[in-house]
């Protein structure tokens, strides 16, 4: 049906769909269709944010994003932002990844990186990402951005929700994450923990102040 509503040949349809990275056509298929809650993540936008602000207005979602700013520049550890800045000088192969709000973080650091001289990979396609991880070395730094840290336990976009496994990989992992149970994470080198002041989740917004931290904090170890 697709093939004739395109005016093409089915193998066209199966190429094209090969072509954006799909196993094949039922892959596809069930990726196209929209759910609110696809991947069971309960504080998804619309009913964390969206709805909280419907709920409670404008004025409360940005105090809240206002106190956690609050909160990140009182208890943001600035030795391991140091660290992950020395890296950054060390490590000449350098990813940044995340997934949904948090592929915005990894394209975010990026762009900083790039104004100052350095130029790091990253993917929007998650199955691109875990090809690179997994094939990484040891002259490679991976920095991930979740804040659930889930990245690291499963493939949060399959609905199967199989358990990841990064121990195949020689890379240095760095995670920047509002789970603070990540720091004793086996398969985590380096944790920069934040906190939410509620459960509002502003870590789209928190994540783009910590790149700041870090590109700032680079840019002062290279001027030296």
């Amino acid at each position: 049906e697709v093939a004739q509503l395109c005016n093409v040949s089915k193998s066209t349809i199966s190429k094209f769909i090969r072509s954006l990275d799909f196993e094949d056509y039922p892959s596809f298929r069930d990726a196209a269709t929209f759910e609110e809650n696809k991947y069971g993540f309960s504080l998804n936008y619309n009913q964390n944010i969206a709805e909280y602000i419907e709920r409670e207005g404008m004025d409360s979602y940005i105090e809240s994003i206002h106190n956690d700013i609050e909160e990140c520049k009182k208890s943001l550890d600035m030795d391991k932002v140091n660290e992950l800045a020395n890296d950054l000088i060390k490590y000449k192969k350098v990813a940044s990844f995340g997934l949904l709000f948090s592929e915005i973080a990894a394209l975010d650091l990026q762009t900083k990186l790039a104004y100052n001289g350095k130029f790091i990979i990253t993917t929007l396609n998650d199955i691109k990402q875990d090809q690179f991880i997994h094939s990484a070395k040891d002259d490679t730094l991976i920095i991930i951005f979740s804040n659930s840290g889930g990245y690291m336990k499963k493939y949060q976009l399959s609905k199967f929700q199989i358990r990841k496994n990064f121990s195949n990989t020689k890379a240095k992992i760095a995670l920047i994450t509002s789970n603070k149970e990540m720091k004793d994470f086996e398969e985590v080198d380096l944790c920069i923990c934040f906190k939410h002041t509620t459960n509002v989740q502003t870590h789209s917004i928190i994540f783009q102040l910590i790149n700041d931290y870090i590109t700032n904090r680079y840019r002062q170890l290279t001027r030296k």
